[in-house]
């Protein structure tokens, strides 16, 4: 069976990444920053919690790549272990260290951007452009500013 591993962030990304994962019929589990405590209570499955490298306002900058480097290094950890077949990530802070280490590894991955991005593509979705699998938009006319971004129609 194929294993799915959805990269969640929390709020309206998380929302559309667990609707989604309950169509699929797929082995799945999730990555999920470990301060979101709702996100962990709505999953209904494996989860694996992880450090989130937002910035924070009581933190300096050096934290920040601190904790990106140590995203990046449990992201590697994680898919050495669960060894998905594809990534799946709606958007979030986390979505980047995963999806590259996936790329490396030979992983699959699919991007789907957020609804609400009808011109420009999200943060996450610009950093992603190029190093996806499939990117895919709700929008035509997001798709028709990047060959790399497929127009998929409202997913979810």
């Amino acid at each position: 069976m194929v294993k799915v591993l959805f990269v969640l962030g929390s709020g309206g990304h998380t929302t559309r990444a667990l609707i989604l994962s309950e169509q699929l019929n797929y082995d799945k589990c999730y990555i999920v920053p470990w301060e979101s405590e709702i996100s962990k209570k709505r999953i209904n499955g494996k989860y694996y919690s992880v450090l989130s490298p937002r910035f924070r306002a009581k933190d300096n900058k050096i934290m920040t790549v601190f904790r990106t480097l140590f995203l990046f290094m449990h992201s590697l950890f994680l898919l050495i272990m669960i060894r998905p077949d594809v990534l799946i990530s709606t958007g979030s802070g986390i979505t980047f260290p995963p999806f590259l280490i996936a790329k490396f590894l030979g992983i699959k991955t699919i991007f789907i951007e957020s609804p609400s991005r009808v011109y420009e593509p999200s943060i996450a979705g610009k950093m992603l452009l190029g190093k996806t699998t499939l990117w895919i938009s709700s929008w035509n006319e997001l798709a028709k500013k990047n060959k790399e971004i497929v127009y998929g129609g409202l997913i979810v």
